[in-house]
């Protein structure tokens, strides 16, 4: 049996759901309401499992309300429902946040039975699902960006693109867990409120409310949390064992769709945890021998810790400098494909960071940008193009 419940502005809908309910063997419609910000204090304490949702709500997008949900209630089945009318961009959503029933248009009765019992039935095998399962559902993708050395560009791109991912409206939670101090007060330009050792000195009580609450806004719409600035004990924050690591990230992944982590060594616990928990890892390196031959031992290392290899994305930095090592040959010390190639702009890079504006926010038409925007919509996608 499904307990439904209907954040509508149009009373007529919300009759004919209760309509094609009635014959429907136990499911029945809890309540409803025709406002996002009503809908998410009412289902705070309501045990509804189907929530219908329409996209042109007054007071917030539909779609926004869906993420909130999904992230909040893992086991609830969220339909949206459409006009009619809208562009290919919102089935593009629908598709990347995983949600298997919508309707569409001004649906009659007869159209609402069967689309009722499908998201029934979908919500029936979200209840089913192991913890463990609904920990790697579609409203929860997590997303590492690591190295085998320093100096590699990881946190241009981790920060270039969390503002890449918002600018296609995901909801996206930026994690710095390179252990270094300050780097997105410098990226970012920002002095948060809330740091990771909040974390570290919270760990053996975190619950995802209290993550929730430590994250701050950038102006991009994201959410970050990042390493403390100068201020800090850096023995507490060696401290964060595999395990904390592991436990924080599996919190995180309630904070938002699309969850971005920025890594520090190799060898620190973080960095395995980050790498392991994550679905699609983006493993960083330049041309030069060194960081290549590092990055090769790297990835046998990973092969021993069981991390699949199809979740890992080979991005190459300065990719016109270095040439004397073709692309063939890094393929071949690797041992790995390139997945792709960063364009070496070491002044705007330099800018950016100075000036605590990530390039994708100030100047998105540049090729650096457009490759990471492009790894960005892939990655919205879960990668399912390559899988297929």
């Amino acid at each position: 049996m499904a307990d439904f419940f209907i954040v509508h502005r149009d009373p007529g809908f919300v009759a004919r759901v209760k309509s094609a309910l009635i014959d429907s063997s136990g499911h029945k419609v809890l309540g409803s309401c025709d406002s996002g910000q009503e809908a998410l204090f009412l289902l705070g304490s309501s045990k509804a499992n189907v929530v219908l949702v329409q996209l042109a709500l007054g007071d917030m997008d539909g779609m926004k309300l869906i993420s909130q949900l999904g992230a909040k209630f893992r086991d609830m089945c969220l339909v949206p429902v459409l006009e009619g009318t809208e562009g290919g961009e919102v089935w593009q959503k629908i598709l990347q946040m995983n949600l298997r029933t919508a309707i569409n248009g001004p649906a009659d009765v007869a159209t609402l039975v069967p689309l009722l019992k499908q998201a029934a039935q979908t919500a029936a095998e979200l209840a089913a699902m192991a913890p463990e399962e609904m920990v790697h559902r579609g409203d929860s993708y997590l997303i590492a960006v690591a190295g085998a050395r320093s100096g590699l560009g990881k946190t241009t791109f981790a920060t270039n693109l969390a503002v890449c991912l918002r600018a296609f409206e995901a909801d996206v939670t930026l994690i710095d867990l390179s252990m270094n101090p300050g780097d997105f007060f410098t990226f970012l330009d920002q002095v948060p409120r809330h740091t990771l050792s909040d974390v570290i000195r919270s760990k053996d009580q975190l619950d995802a409310s209290y993550i929730q609450n430590l994250l701050s806004e950038h102006r991009s719409g994201f959410k970050f949390l990042a390493c403390p600035n100068q201020d800090f004990n850096p023995t507490e924050l060696y401290g964060f064992s595999l395990e904390d690591a592991i436990n924080f990230l599996k919190l995180v992944r309630s904070t938002a769709n699309y969850v971005v982590v920025d890594t520090g060594p190799h060898d620190l616990p973080p960095t395995l945890a980050a790498v392991e928990e994550a679905d699609v890892v983006f493993l960083i390196t330049s041309r030069d021998l060194a960081r290549l031959l590092a990055l090769q031992r790297f990835l046998k290392f990973l092969k021993g810790r069981n991390v699949l290899p199809e979740k890992i994305k080979v991005v190459v930095n300065n990719a016109e400098v270095g040439t004397e090592v073709s692309d063939s040959e890094i393929e071949s010390v690797l041992e790995h494909p390139i997945t792709a190639f960063l364009p070496s702009i070491p002044t705007q890079t330099s800018f950016s960071i100075n000036s605590g504006a990530p390039l994708a926010e100030t100047k998105p038409e540049l090729p650096f940008c457009a490759v990471i925007s492009k790894l960005a919509e892939i990655s919205l996608n879960r990668w399912l193009d390559e899988a297929e």
